[in-house]
């Protein structure tokens, strides 16, 4: 695990500075502050940071083959090098170190353009080959690694983190005002968007090829829903239990001490529990809670029930953070905000599990494989909305719910919250639906909002087109797999986990099992109103039964509570008239009337006030006269 960086400059006979590529590096010392490494030729710079996890002392890169005619930096894993280790090496292949590193660079050198195709794991990658003048630059299937670009006119830039391109002396941190909306609608930047002028995200499962001053940027992988599996229903859990077994297997592979994060869930249960079954030996295990009044995210009590029952050596935080102070570092290492407040309590976590271990698998990307958001529902819902007279549902039962308190820290009123956001969405096509029920901003609330309006493209569109099932469920979870997933989710899990020099791992997007998942029945994900019905099954005779028996929690802070509370002050401070007037983004008496109306309960706009908060913090961190220095 570590950070990569490069520079390529399309003039062949301009040099590389070995300055320019250390400086870019030294920004990111904390994804690997045992060791760097750096290479230079000519037109091109390569440099890393290492955070050693396999072959302590002997994977210092950059690595190069035996003949020095090409060179890689990585960061990542891939589980399986040790599978293609033997079948290299019988095809005349010579290896200096033990490390999977190394096996990439040589299943590029005998497989050429397709080496991906054989790399399983987590990665942000490049590899110089110098006989064919051509830098190659991918990220992994699902982007599970983040994988950022600057083009000109002159050069190519590229890093793990954005705030290393910046330290580049041409590039300036610019606002992009078109990204701005789209930000605000999703409450985070989809690939391949980002809020920096001329940076831009290299989408999962895609390569950039260099050559000369030619820059393609083209998939590797696809994901196909179909044809779906035919099996029995009892074949594919055995199967799938198989699989995640086999996930789980691969991924414990370290020379280093490694650990979980446990919450009361299934998937994180689901991972200790293989653990256990592989002869994990003693497992570390992390939780995180929140104090009395916070039960909606408080997993403290079962994730203690479920340690002890299983006999991991167990760690728990109360989390009673300085918020106010805390916020503005975790978003400047972030590098752009996100209106999920899972980055506070996974980076919290993230340090706690940093005292004792280096490597933690995590269960991120359960929801999106078998089903596990509730506005999956939607499509089942449908179907009996639609029995309900429009006139009625507007004219009555919206109105009823507006008369309601909405808040998610009560279990009653987030239910009147969420019943508000469908009900508004009842009558739409199930994209526009899906669009208008996930939005962080609404359509109409960003027009009231911004002081100038752009053209979003409509990626709920693109990516219902885009996928191979005509089922809705598939193409709503196909939508999150390729937006929220990889940009918010793991994005925050990388940040954050590095933010301490801790690796994450997610064993359930091992792409074999992403591609299992995806060509399920749709019945075996949500049967009537059971999400994850083909997940459960798989466990439901292994776990005890409390852990199907309590209600799902999002792995979350109560921001909106804070947003009245701890973060009151810091919240009329970046959203004032004064300083929003100066500038010049937002329209002063719409944020005006959503403070209103959240601190008055009769709207909650936790995610709407979020994303204008950390947009603020991002802003004040990166677009001021300091932002070179403190960034």
């Amino acid at each position: 695990m570590c950070g990569i960086v490069g520079l390529y400059y399309f003039d062949s006979s301009r040099t590389v500075q070995a300055d320019e590529v250390k400086a870019m590096a030294d920004r990111i010392v904390h994804r690997g502050p045992d060791d760097e490494g750096f290479f230079l030729r000519r037109n091109v710079g390569l440099g890393m940071r290492r955070l050693s996890i396999i072959d302590l002392s002997g994977g210092h890169q950059p690595i190069s083959t035996p003949d020095g005619g090409k060179v890689i930096v990585f960061n990542g894993e891939v589980y399986n090098f040790r599978d293609h280790r033997p079948e290299l090496e019988r095809r005349g292949h010579q290896f200096s170190t033990r490390t999977d590193t190394e096996v990439v660079l040589h299943l590029y050198d005998e497989y050429g353009l397709d080496f991906l195709d054989h790399a399983n794991g987590m990665f942000g990658l490049a590899i110089w080959d110098e006989p064919a003048r051509r830098l190659v630059v991918a990220r992994d299937r699902i982007g599970i690694k983040p994988l950022y670009y600057y083009r000109d006119e002159e050069k190519l830039g590229f890093a793990s983190e954005i705030k290393a391109i910046l330290a580049l002396p041409s590039v300036r941190a610019e606002l992009e005002p078109a990204t701005l909306e789209v930000y605000l609608k999703y409450g985070f930047t989809p690939a391949p968007y980002t809020l920096f002028r001329g940076i831009s995200k290299l989408p999962p499962g895609h390569r950039m090829r260099i050559e000369g001053r030619q820059v393609h940027i083209e998939p590797y992988w696809r994901l196909s829903y179909l044809p779906k599996a035919t099996a029995s229903e009892t074949e594919l859990r055995d199967e799938l239990f198989e699989l995640l077994k086999d996930a789980v297997r691969y991924q414990l592979v370290a020379d280093v001490p490694l650990g979980a994060f446990l919450s009361s869930g299934i998937d994180s249960s689901g991972i200790v529990h293989l653990m256990r079954d592989l002869g994990a030996g003693q497992i570390n295990t992390y939780t995180i809670g929140f104090g009395k009044g916070y039960a909606a995210y408080n997993e403290m009590d079962a994730a203690h029930r479920f340690a002890e029952d299983y006999g991991t050596n167990h760690h728990e935080i109360l989390v009673e953070p300085e918020v106010a102070d805390l916020f503005p570092r975790l978003i400047a290492m972030l590098d752009e905000p996100v209106a999920d407040s899972s980055f506070l309590v996974t980076y919290l976590v993230s340090r706690l599990a940093r005292e004792t271990v280096k490597v933690i698998l995590s269960g991120v990307g359960g929801d999106e494989l078998f089903g596990g958001y509730r506005r999956y529902l939607n499509v089942q819902l449908g179907r009996y909305a639609r029995v309900i007279p429009g006139w009625l549902r507007r004219n009555v039962l919206e109105r009823v719910l507006q008369a309601l308190p909405a808040d998610r820290n009560s279990a009653l009123f987030n239910y009147v919250r969420l019943a508000r956001a469908y009900v508004r969405t009842a009558d739409l096509p199930l994209d526009r639906q899906y669009a208008a029920y996930t939005s962080v901003v609404s359509e109409e609330a960003r027009r009231d909002l911004l002081t100038a309006s752009s053209t979003v493209e409509d990626l709920h569109q693109k990516y219902f087109d885009e996928c191979d099932s005509p089922e809705p469920l598939d193409r709503l979870m196909y939508f999150d797999l390729k937006t929220s997933l990889p940009e918010q989710l793991l994005m925050l899990t990388d940040k954050m986990a590095m933010a301490v020099s801790l690796e994450g791992r997610v064993p359930f997007l091992d792409h074999r099992v992403v591609e299992f998942a995806a060509r399920l029945p749709v019945d075996l994900k949500l049967r009537g109103f059971k999400l994850r019905y083909l997940q459960k099954a798989v466990f439901r005779d292994r776990f005890p039964p409390y852990v199907f028996e309590q209600k799902k929690r999002g792995f979350g802070a109560p921001i909106g509570s804070w947003i009245r509370n701890e973060l009151k002050d810091l919240t009329f401070d970046l959203l004032s008239e004064s300083h929003l007037k100066e500038q010049g983004l937002f329209h002063y008496p719409t944020v005006q009337r959503m403070l209103d109306s959240h601190f008055h309960m009769r709207e909650d706009h936790t995610d709407s006030l979020l994303a204008l908060i950390a947009f603020q913090i991002w802003h004040r961190t990166y677009l001021t006269p300091r932002a070179a220095t403190t960034a």
